[in-house]
């Protein structure tokens, strides 16, 4: 019996080894560019490995294809929010984990036409971008399970000590002859 495949289906897209390599590394700068895994990985929030683990998540998400042919930006979206939950403790509650869905197939699609523009491009970006960011994420956390007394707060909410201010010479008195003490105007620091 043939194999027929349904009206309108695509066919399963077989990259060859140059669309293959292109393809692992623009999959690789999109997650490298965005920022939840830019900040979990900088802050590490998946522990001393977090550099690993997301190099790890770049080879997941160029594989998915191998596991799930019909596999779709929403398939890209889970995967990337089930890794930032479970590898990083990140819950994402905003859409950007569709948004790299979204920008994973269009790449599929045009290495698939052999269109290496985009690959080129995220890739020159790369390369010009400065080598330590100082932009430090800012990290708000949301859970509601902990508890802690308010003994265990006043330490962290203690500001430092103030620098100690060098204390001026006090002037010394100056009497008259009449016994009477001369007011002086004071010093200029």
């Amino acid at each position: 019996m043939a194999s027929t495949t349904a009206p309108g289906a695509a066919a399963p897209i077989v990259f060859t080894a140059e669309q293959t390599q292109k393809w692992e590394l623009g999959v690789s700068l999109l997650l490298n560019f965005w920022q939840p895994l830019r900040d979990a990985v900088s802050c590490n929030w998946g522990g001393p490995d977090s550099a690993d683990k997301r190099d790890w998540l770049c080879g997941v998400i160029a594989d998915l294809w191998t596991e799930d042919e019909e596999a779709d930006e929403e398939t890209v979206e889970q995967r990337l929010l089930q890794v930032m939950e479970d590898e990083f403790d990140v819950n994402l509650e905003d859409d950007s984990a569709y948004d790299v869905g979204k920008q994973v197939m269009v790449l599929r699609t045009e290495i698939a036409e052999n269109n290496f523009a985009n690959v080129d491009a995220l890739h020159q970006r790369f390369l010009s971008r400065p080598s330590n960011s100082a932009n430090a994420p800012v990290i708000q956390d949301v859970d509601q399970d902990a508890g802690s007394s308010d003994e265990e707060d006043d330490d962290d909410e203690m500001e430092e000590a103030p620098a100690l201010v060098q204390t001026r010479e006090r002037q010394e008195r100056v009497v008259d002859d009449d016994g009477f003490e001369l007011v002086q105007k004071p010093r200029r620091r």
